[in-house]
């Protein structure tokens, strides 16, 4: 099949040179074909009037530089014969060289709308079989099959073969990270489930020796017991994460106003109701509702909150600013502490990252949960630093609606 492809694209490339080629020499032989005619019959008519005369002229025609040489002795017999000097022109109408020469731009035209055609007709059926090729990498890709070479003559077999071996190599890639995927969710689960028990037992030690325990004890144990929120937390976020990123978690699109959650965010944090600034900025109607799951975004919004509350030491308001337009919501958070440095900048949002200020007790993956969160809202989530000073996190999430509802 792929021979009889490349045969076919071979007879079009060669009929159309070959085209050009008759284009090309058509016109000489019908101007020789005319010269000799010409020639032939004013020798004709030479020799029927004086022989002798004839005999004399014809060898001068075959003298190397005679019609150079002539030129103006003829114009001049032309003229002492009684005609003009366009005389010859006459001549050259006459003896129907002036029809064909006015036919080549013709024969040229057609000659160029037909290759024209051709090569239309040809990008025609290249850009087809391109929207094909296109679509059945698209389905190989998604199917995970191979990709059928077949369909594609106007493509190199050693193209679509390359095409091919790069699709078996990502399907092969991404069956390996859904494993790792897999894998690494029931990893965190089942840490998750081994962990919990002792930490139940040990809570509950610690209840009962804290029944009995004298003041000065009782303050550390107070300590343990954030110690284990802290742990209990931490792997209730690495479990959220494991399965936002496993696709095991579905979103909802439920309708609430941003605002709503924002406030709710205020006042859960500590300081929160003190420090935290909530302003709306251009919206024209703030009633209208946001669709999105509420208890995940109003995590990824406790966790960047949180996050400017604590690297902000001097107690200055942290301002959010809610604008919305017809493509979605932005909501900006901005701080008043020393802002990101910039060896931190890139990796803000990557996982476990620490920067070497922030105390060994984070964890590191708030801001990559939150991320994540927004990502699965289709969201973007950007992070900066102000120029008068702090960092500042910008929020864009795009707005849906469910059937029959509006905006």
């Amino acid at each position: 099949m792929a021979k009889q492809h490349l045969t076919a694209r071979h007879t079009g490339i060669a009929a159309g040179i070959l085209l050009l080629i008759a284009v090309g020499f058509l016109p000489y032989f019908w101007i020789r074909e005319s010269f000799l005619t010409a020639w032939q019959n004013m020798i004709g008519i030479l020799y029927e009037t004086d022989p002798q005369l004839c005999a004399e002229t014809v060898p001068h025609l075959f003298e190397e530089g005679t019609f150079q040489k002539r030129t103006q002795a003829g114009e001049d017999a032309m003229v002492a014969l009684g005609y003009t000097k366009k005389g010859t022109a006459y001549l050259f109408r006459h003896s129907g060289l002036n029809r064909i020469c006015l036919s080549l731009p013709a024969l040229n035209a057609i000659a160029a709308l037909v290759l024209s055609c051709i090569l239309l007709r040809r990008k025609k059926q290249r850009t087809l079989q391109e929207e094909l090729l296109a679509g059945e990498i698209r389905n190989a890709k998604i199917q995970q099959t191979e990709l059928p070479l077949e369909h594609s003559p106007f493509f190199q077999a050693m193209l679509l073969s390359e095409i091919s071996d790069t699709l078996r190599l990502l399907h092969a890639k991404e069956r390996l990270l859904q494993q790792k995927t897999h894998d690494t969710q029931m990893f965190l689960e089942n840490v998750a489930h081994q962990i919990k028990t002792p930490l139940s037992c040990i809570s509950t030690s610690l209840d009962l020796v804290l029944e009995e325990a004298v003041p000065a004890q009782k303050k550390r144990i107070s300590e343990c017991f954030g110690y284990l929120d802290g742990i209990g937390a931490l792997l209730k976020r690495l479990l959220d994460i494991g399965r936002l990123e496993a696709g095991k978690t579905i979103l909802r699109r439920e309708p609430f106003r941003m605002e709503q959650l924002l406030e709710e965010c205020k006042y859960i944090l500590p300081d929160g109701e003190q420090r935290i600034l909530l302003s709306t900025e251009g919206t024209k109607n703030p009633k209208t509702p946001y669709y999105g799951d509420y208890e995940w975004l109003k995590e990824a919004f406790l966790n960047i909150l949180k996050n400017c509350l604590e690297h902000d030491k001097s107690g200055a308001p942290v301002s959010v600013v809610v604008s919305r337009n017809a493509e979605g919501i932005k909501v900006t958070v901005r701080d008043r502490g020393p802002g990101i440095s910039p060896q931190d900048l890139p990796f803000i949002f990557d996982r476990f990252y620490l920067p070497e200020h922030v105390k060994k007790s984070h964890s590191g993956i708030g801001l990559n949960l939150a991320k994540l969160i927004i990502e699965k809202h289709f969201g973007v989530f950007h992070a900066a630093n102000h120029e008068q000073g702090g960092a500042v996190f910008t929020i864009v999430l795009p707005v849906f609606a469910l059937k029959n509802e509006k905006l």
